[in-house]
């Protein structure tokens, strides 16, 4: 039998008890319960003045903010499901989820309307509908079964694919986070997480329908660690979750005792070292919770309380949440003894419905469970190799195929190499991950052939990628081979090119361009205080000549003293090279003192013209 529990309905149940309590909260605004429910209804009502039928595929072409969270409650409302559309993802990117999808219509913004090319009828601006919101409606009963989002996770053929969420296991996920940590109207959860990632479907409703607030934080500051614990303190936060990469930094601002009302830190999407568990526990006497799961089991399916000072160096992936089956099989679908690395299967009512318009590849990745025979059921092929303790514990050992968590971003190396061999110019391509001798973080490094008689320059190589895929998987390293080497089974010789990649680094002169105007000249700088790093180019990413996220934070800092210009450090992440950077800020009001004829092709190759 169908439930009527819907993350909606849930919400307006909420609603009733705390009319008034903080619903959202930011830096500059906040509103409650009742306020949120009247803006998200009327705009389930326009939807269906529109025409919006059950069903329906709503896109969400929107920055962090509370218009973003009221259309997510709206397109709910109105019985349609939303499709998150990432502002920072490439145009290409974006018009094929629209296309994929089926998109019936898209919320957007005026600051964000011109950058997505699709016909203005398919457009609606949240900010203007007060005008003609109509109330009238009555909204459309919806059951559990119904589809809540679709979300596009990296693809290993060169196309994202979209992952169907209902409404029924989400609600699973959310009623176990608050059977196990019980939150309440005075609690605070943080909302750091893109919207275009599954972990932030938690950040939101999770409070939403517990009578608690959820903290948007602006992406302006989220990459700021000092700026991130300051928000943390200032909006009473007790709950947040960040990837272990993000976690490192703001264990290296030794701030976050600071935090006296923090209470949980969940961290997920990457490998948690014990190292990483026992510096946070230095700074923070709270509970610290490792979190496993992928996109197409509804969030997370795998929980661990973590130890800290347990003799360990990974922290284990824990025991599966309620709903949950998870079984270790060989590839024989036999299930293996405690001790054994397997593959990881995860079963119960928390799977995904498919992969939207794709039925071999849901029936690829989702087959028949073997071990109940009452009534015919389907697990999930993680593509996780894992082991059983004997307590039933599960450790987490790394992948079967060419899929990697690089900082907390779902990256499929397979779905780049087919971009890479869709160039015209190019014959053949490998992916690889490769570990940066000094920070010891993993980067893509991507190996190509050049088809006879072709040529091909690096930057217009970078150009074409960047127009194609989202910035997280742009290889930080793009080597020309004249062949790619095999074993003598004919598989790629990966361990040569590991050698290869090693050997390029001692060999190849690094092809440094100057700075040409003023702007340039100042940025870079600011980059080679920040970097300590004498030998910059104009064209080199901030990431690959020795950047993370906390020297980021503070070259942000730099840039607006010295230039004194508004800009923000999602602008840094989205034109990471003096030569964007330098443009954009030129466009906004610097005047730049050299010819920038050759700005627009540089801004491309960085990403610049499909960023707001």
């Amino acid at each position: 039998m169908k439930s009527k529990k819907t993350i909606h309905s849930l919400f307006m149940a909420q609603k009733i008890k705390t009319p008034h309590a903080v619903a959202l909260r930011s830096n500059n605004s906040s509103i409650n319960y009742e306020e949120l429910d009247n803006r998200s209804t009327e705009l389930a009502c326009y939807l269906i003045k529109q025409g919006v039928n059950t069903g329906d595929k709503i896109g969400v072409y929107l920055h962090k903010g509370v218009s973003l969270v009221v259309s997510l409650l709206g397109i709910l409302k109105a019985g349609a499901c939303y499709v998150p559309l990432d502002p920072s993802y490439p145009q290409e990117r974006l018009l094929y989820i629209v296309r994929h999808a089926s998109i019936r219509f898209i919320m957007t913004s005026p600051t964000l309307a011109d950058k997505i090319s699709v016909d203005d009828d398919k457009k609606i601006d949240i900010t203007a509908l007060h005008l003609n919101a109509s109330s009238h409606f009555s909204l459309p009963e919806v059951d559990d079964d119904s589809l809540c989002y679709v979300m596009y996770t990296s693809g290993s053929t060169g196309q994202p694919k979209g992952v169907m969420i209902r409404h029924r296991t989400v609600v699973n996920y959310l009623w176990w986070m608050q059977d196990a940590f019980g939150i309440a109207q005075r609690d605070v959860v943080l909302n750091q997480t893109t919207f275009s990632f599954d972990v932030s479907v938690w950040e939101i409703f999770w409070p939403l329908i517990t009578g608690a607030s959820c903290a948007l934080i602006s992406d302006d500051i989220k990459y700021d660690p000092h700026q991130v614990i300051n928000f943390i303190q200032q909006h009473h936060v007790t709950v947040v979750q960040f990837v272990p990469t993000a976690l490192r930094t703001i264990v290296a601002a030794q701030k976050l005792q600071a935090c006296s009302e923090l209470q949980h830190i969940f961290s997920g999407g990457e490998a948690l070292d014990q190292k990483l568990v026992d510096d946070l526990a230095a700074q923070f006497t709270g509970q610290i919770h490792n979190l496993y799961g992928p996109t197409e089991t509804t969030i997370y399916a795998c929980h661990w309380l973590c130890q800290p000072g347990a003799d360990a160096t990974i922290v284990p992936i824990g025991t599966p949440i309620p709903h949950v089956r998870a079984y270790v099989l060989d590839e024989q679908l036999n299930e293996l003894s405690p001790g054994k690395a397997g593959e990881l299967y995860l079963a119960g009512d928390i799977l995904a419905q498919g992969y939207i318009n794709e039925p071999e590849k849901t029936r690829n990745s989702f087959v028949t469970e073997p071990f109940v025979t009452d009534t015919p059921s389907l697990m999930y092929k993680t593509g996780d190799i894992v082991r059983a303790r004997e307590d039933g514990v599960l450790e987490f050992l790394g992948r079967v195929d060419n899929q990697v968590k690089l900082r907390g971003y779902r990256v499929e190396l397979n779905e780049i190499e087919v971009v890479l061999r869709n160039y015209s110019r190019l014959s053949d391509a490998v992916v690889i991950l490769e570990e940066n001798d000094e920070s010891k973080l993993l980067e893509i490094v991507a190996f190509y052939t050049v088809k006879e008689n072709e040529t091909v320059q690096e930057l217009e190589l970078k150009e074409y990628l960047y127009n194609i895929l989202p910035f997280y998987m742009i290889p930080s390293y793009l080597i020309e081979q004249a062949f790619i080497p095999t074993l003598p089974n004919g598989k790629v010789d990966k361990t040569s090119l590991h050698h290869n990649f090693k050997k390029n680094l001692r060999h190849t002169a690094k092809n440094i361009v100057p700075p040409t105007s003023n702007i340039e000249t100042e940025i870079i700088k600011i980059w080679e205080q920040v970097l300590n790093n004498k030998n910059l180019s104009i064209h080199e990413n901030f990431f690959d000549a020795g950047g993370n996220s906390l020297l980021m934070s503070k070259a942000h800092r730099e840039i607006k003293k010295n230039l004194d210009i508004s800009v923000s450090i999602m602008d840094l992440y989205q034109y990471p090279t003096v030569k964007a950077l330098s443009t954009y800020l030129a466009e906004k009001g610097l005047k730049s003192t050299s010819s920038n004829k050759s700005d627009k092709a540089d801004n491309k190759s960085n990403g610049v013209t499909t960023h707001e």
